[in-house]
């Protein structure tokens, strides 16, 4: 049996085109609005009675002087199809991004648009965290290869300044060396921070704690002309940071905020607990739904436009010309992100500028900090296999730990360790190896001598840890690790401490 054809009515069919994501406006020759669809009345923010009968021109006033209305009449005029994408800025000053398709019929032109406003807001976004992303590895790397250089400056100038009298001429040249060795170790850790590349040691901690205690610092840090004004929320939850970079973050903030006020001006620092639930809050966050602890840090200077917000967290990028070094701001976003966090920017040229920081609230207790003692042996005995594809690194750790006494075997790679392992494994009190080591990693190598030796001490050394502390069963966050660049008496402390304390290190929980 034939099927019978459907007649849509005139008004059946208006209720079709009402239902559609795609905008449809039908424009006579004198731009005179004849239809137009549900959703060009949602994308110009005007009712249909409002535009149908009337010119763009009213409808729109100045819209005779923009380029998409000149793309309009070219169409109209050719009588030729085109697209065109076009950002719309409404009276509120919010803008909006539409696909334009343009068709020619017997009434004029059809105008078919789409709303892809969110659409480009997720492509920035991606393409935002992609580049922070690529500048991070970039800037880990660069940390990396330093580390490796400023450890072999380190251990070699302290060896050379223990062997000269306190009287010596060459002590004035050599500290210097020193002092700029040490400066240059501090920049490759703020640019750590940033990558993320540095190995955290988490703790339940209270932000107010930070804040109340850098107080008086961040007073005298932005100046007698600015109004600094601390409201700490009452009952504040605790987060995974170290107090270090919960310091990090509130000076950095507020050495932005002054320099951002160089005539003076209000600065106001809060701290909140939120729960963050609505998707349209979560989204332009990157955040999973859960509570978070809010630090918000607000001024009154000279703001920002779009084009530097966007890029005001890049490492090195400053507009100071000239001071400081452009990683402020950087080492905020590191330090955030590698707790799992989020940094929210909403700045006006001429009216300042607010960072909210959002940090995920510990699961935890809150843990006492205080650093480990330094032990007061620096020497030993003891047999110690040194794996770093490092010549200089590696040579440098071999003097340094035998002037302390020990022996010590040394491999250029985890081929080299493991052979040495294989013949010697027995000599061998403790492995010290690197974690990045291509093609293999130390982390690789210590797997194999602890399946040989589950009660091995270990001690793990990098420039940058890859998370590989983290990731790895076996190295969990209680295993032993030292960052470059190696400071022989720091190097020499933590051995000493590792080998005292091997029968805790080696074992399963103590």
């Amino acid at each position: 049996m034939d099927s019978i054809p459907v007649e849509l009515s005139l008004t059946g069919l208006v209720e079709v085109l009402d239902v559609l994501r795609e905008g449809i406006q039908i424009l006579d020759p004198d731009f005179r609005y004849v239809y137009v669809n549900q959703a060009v009345t949602t994308h110009g923010r005007l009712s249909k009675m409002d535009l149908v009968g009337k010119t763009m021109a009213e409808c729109y006033p100045g819209i005779e002087q923009t380029e998409t209305f000149s793309f309009l009449e070219t169409c109209m005029r050719t009588r030729q199809p085109a697209s065109k994408r076009n950002e719309f800025e409404y009276p509120d000053g919010s803008r909006g991004v539409f696909e334009l398709r343009v068709r020619p019929c017997s009434a004029g032109i059809v105008v078919l648009s789409i709303d892809i406003t969110e659409q480009m807001r997720l492509e920035a976004r991606l393409l935002q965290s992609q580049k922070m992303d690529a500048l991070g590895r970039l800037a880990g790397g660069v940390a990396h290869d330093f580390n490796n250089l400023l450890s072999v400056i380190l251990s070699h100038g302290e060896l050379i300044l223990d062997d000269l009298p306190a009287e010596s001429d060459l002590r004035r040249d050599v500290q210097p060396i020193m002092d700029a060795a040490d400066r240059a170790a501090r920049l490759t850790r703020q640019l750590l921070a940033f990558s993320r590349h540095e190995v955290q040691r988490v703790f339940g901690f209270d932000l107010n704690r930070a804040l109340t205690e850098a107080e008086p610092i961040l007073r005298r840090l932005a100046g007698s002309q600015i109004l600094l004004t601390v409201h700490p929320s009452a009952g504040l939850g605790l987060v995974d940071v170290e107090p270090t970079q919960a310091d990090q973050i509130l000076l950095n903030l507020v050495v932005n905020a002054r320099d951002a006020m160089p005539e003076g001006g209000r600065l106001v620092i809060e701290t909140h607990n939120v729960l963050l639930e609505d998707s349209s809050m979560l989204a332009p966050l990157d955040l999973a739904p859960g509570p978070y602890v809010q630090l918000v840090v607000s001024d009154s200077g000279i703001g920002m436009s779009q084009e530097l917000q966007s890029r005001v967290f890049e490492p090195f990028f400053s507009t100071k010309e000239g001071r400081g070094t452009g990683l402020g701001l950087s080492i905020v976003f590191g330090v955030v992100k590698r707790a799992h966090g989020a940094v929210w920017l909403y700045s006006e040229v001429g009216k300042g500028s607010t960072f909210r920081i959002y940090l995920p609230r510990s699961k935890g207790d809150m843990a006492p900090f205080a650093p480990e003692p330094e032990p007061m042996k620096l020497t030993g005995s003891e047999t110690i296999l040194i794996a770093d594809d490092d010549d200089a690194v590696r040579g440098a750790v071999v003097r340094v730990l035998e002037r302390q006494g020990y022996r010590v075997i040394a491999a250029d790679g985890v081929d080299s360790a493991l052979a040495i392992w294989a013949a010697r494994s027995s000599e061998i009190d403790l492995l010290i190896t690197d974690i990045v080591m291509p093609p293999r990693s130390g982390t690789e190598l210590a797997r194999a001598v602890r399946a040989d030796d589950p009660s091995l001490p270990l001690l793990f050394i990098s420039g940058y840890a890859e998370r590989a502390l983290d990731e790895n069963a076996l190295l969990g966050p209680d295993t032993p690790y030292l960052a470059k660049p190696l400071v022989p008496r720091v190097l020499a402390a933590k051995v000493r401490q590792v080998l005292d304390h091997r029968a805790c290190y080696s074992a399963p929980p103590c």
